[in-house]
């Protein structure tokens, strides 16, 4: 079996790596663990910053990105043989770049987080989990977070 878990925020990618650690899985399975790091958007107020500047601050999503991904490896480490777990961080846009993925690599099961966005936020940002559950063509699994970490998130 293939399982692409695609993560992109600590609090999401602990609620992918809690369901890892406590499913069954078959012992043959392979992971592959994806961050997508998007681009700055068109009228985005951080487009019109200095190219360094902008540099600087995709290199920093790049590392943090690369931060993410093996922080969760380790937290999975020792439930799924690292033999058996692939790394993938890719800049795009995060609906194009799993589906890409999807279609290269045929997993069989996609884990992706769901942000829970409503109303205009959801509009504005869209969403990538309802996205996938749409035109994946395997089986999707959306995770939330605990609802306490999702309403320190708006706190915060």
């Amino acid at each position: 079996m293939k399982v692409l878990l695609a993560i992109d925020e600590p609090s999401y990618a602990n609620a992918i790596a809690e369901f890892v650690v406590t499913h069954k899985w078959e012992p043959d399975t392979e992971f592959e663990v994806m961050s997508v790091i998007e681009p700055l958007k068109v009228g985005s107020m951080m487009a019109v910053l200095p190219g360094p500047l902008l540099d600087e601050w995709m290199q920093e999503r790049q590392e943090n990105a690369e931060r993410l991904v093996e922080d969760f490896v380790r937290r999975i480490d020792g439930f799924v043989p690292k033999t058996q777990i692939s790394k993938n961080i890719v800049e795009g846009f995060a609906n194009h770049e799993i589906m890409k993925e999807i279609t290269a690599k045929k997993p069989d099961l996609l884990v992706v987080g769901s942000h829970g966005r409503h109303g205009i936020d959801r509009i504005i940002l869209g969403s990538v989990s309802l996205f996938l559950v749409s035109h994946a063509p395997c089986s999707v699994v959306v995770i939330r977070p605990p609802a306490e970490e999702r309403e320190n998130k708006k706190v915060a």
